[in-house]
């Protein structure tokens, strides 16, 4: 089993470093890649530590770049990268983008504003007490917990912090929408940026987009020659998306990847559609051997 798509306390993941190496050693994982958000801090500790003595398996290099295309946020995995590159790139630089105390404050502030026009229940002393605590992740794990908002959230779909961030908070219908692309790259910049580092760009979890029609919007993707894979299992993934995704990369001659996007205990370390689908080593087995590792 392998699992491409892991995020430590370097962005917004739960757990640190050694946590999540002992983690994929316990569950048995061949290979694994941290891919924090804008962030390749995990590797300057994994470097730094005996990681054999916490992990067995392989390490790919990796990351995951936020960039803009039509106006819209994406995610784009990078895979076997050289860490110097990176380290000299402007969006590493500035790091995870979220992660100022003051920033995501200004952010709960709006987003409790939304709640109150909405008559959504909120604990009045609910704040960002650290770097990395995303505004949107404090308030829905807040809310949820309001038996009072069951209905009210219910009829919105919000049920997670997956379904608030990509229905709601990147949703410009959504009264929760606030614009998160100033400042932000766009998809050649990202791209680029990967290629450089010697290492392969993955179009990251399509279906969790929410988007109308994900097969036009891959269509354009792919059309420009750009990608070199795409991630086709995923946590958010069902089995029959996760066979659509794979079918579409075999037609399209592109690469295959897969990750849990674990953040949490829940998230199922491993495995996609929810815990359901074992991440076969077969995936990505054409590709592996070819890029960079620790």
């Amino acid at each position: 089993m392998i699992d491409l798509h892991i995020h430590t306390t370097n962005s917004d993941g739960e757990f640190g470093v050694v946590q999540i190496l002992e983690k994929a050693e316990s569950k048995g994982l061949n290979v694994i890649s941290i891919t924090d958000h804008n962030n390749i801090n995990a590797y300057d500790e994994i470097n730094s530590m005996n990681v054999r003595k916490l992990y067995s398996g392989e390490i790919v290099i990796g990351v995951e770049l936020e960039f803009i295309y039509k106006g819209r946020l994406f995610d784009m995995l990078g895979y076997g990268l050289d860490l110097d590159v990176m380290k000299q790139s402007e969006i590493i630089k500035e790091g995870f983008i979220h992660s100022t105390i003051e920033g995501q404050t200004e952010i709960l502030d709006r987003l409790k504003y939304i709640c109150d026009k909405l008559g959504i229940k909120y604990s009045k002393d609910l704040e960002i007490t650290s770097p990395n605590n995303m505004a949107n992740d404090v308030l829905v794990d807040d809310i949820l917990k309001c038996s009072d908002n069951k209905d009210i959230l219910s009829s919105m779909n919000i049920v997670d912090r997956s379904s608030f961030y990509r229905k709601h908070f990147c949703e410009p219908s959504s009264p929760f929408y606030i614009d998160q692309t100033k400042g932000k790259r766009d998809i050649f910049y990202v791209t680029s940026l990967i290629h450089q580092a010697g290492g392969l760009a993955f179009f990251a979890h399509p279906f969790v987009y929410h988007l109308p029609n994900i097969k036009d919007t891959l269509d354009e993707i792919v059309s420009l020659n750009i990608i070199d894979g795409i991630e086709c299992a995923h946590r958010k993934h069902t089995e029959e998306e996760i066979t659509f995704l794979i079918d579409y990369c075999n037609r399209h001659k592109l690469r295959k990847s897969g990750g849990s996007d674990f953040h949490i205990d829940r998230h199922y370390l491993g495995y996609a559609n929810k815990g359901n689908y074992a991440i076969d080593d077969d995936l990505v087995r054409d590709w592996i051997g070819l890029v960079k590792k620790l």
